[in-house]
């Protein structure tokens, strides 16, 4: 997930802003920075806005994290994979690391005690929910789709 955070946070770190507009955040990433195209950028855009990653607030996009803890590798440059959907339990982890500040490794640790103190008894992505709830995220846009992946025959 931190290639992903990498991605979201660079038109920030490019612009030395903590808000852009949508226009500005999707030519960083497809014409100033290169990574990808326009169709491609919207894409992030909207995962991003998804995962709470990011906040809309009168057409200027804002992060929900600290863009200046992202330290982005000299050199960077994200790969295809950011642009297929993530599993779920990497989606919370996302969501978790915006929300908390915490690295992805503290986060993994977390949820692992949440699952082991619950006896084992759910599921990774429900401790990984417990855990975000905990932290103070907004879990509402993913909480639908951990109990879809849980119960798929419901409607």
């Amino acid at each position: 997930m931190d290639e992903f955070l990498y991605v979201v946070a660079a038109p920030f770190k490019q612009h030395a802003a903590s808000f852009i507009s949508i226009r500005d955040f999707e030519f960083a990433l497809s014409f100033g920075l290169k990574w990808m195209s326009p169709e491609n950028a919207s894409k992030v855009r909207d995962a991003a806005l998804s995962l709470k990653l990011l906040e809309l607030n009168d057409n200027k996009l804002a992060p929900t994290f600290n863009v200046e803890k992202i330290e982005i590798p000299r050199g960077f440059r994200p790969s295809e994979s950011i642009f297929h959907e993530k599993p779920l339990i990497e989606q919370i982890m996302a969501m978790i690391t915006a929300c908390s500040g915490m690295d992805n490794r503290n986060v993994a640790a977390l949820i692992s005690r949440k699952q082991e103190n619950l006896g084992d008894m759910v599921d990774i992505e429900v401790a990984a929910l417990v855990v975000a709830k905990e932290m103070g995220c907004d879990i509402s846009k993913i909480y639908p789709k951990v109990m879809a992946g849980m119960f798929p025959n419901m409607e």
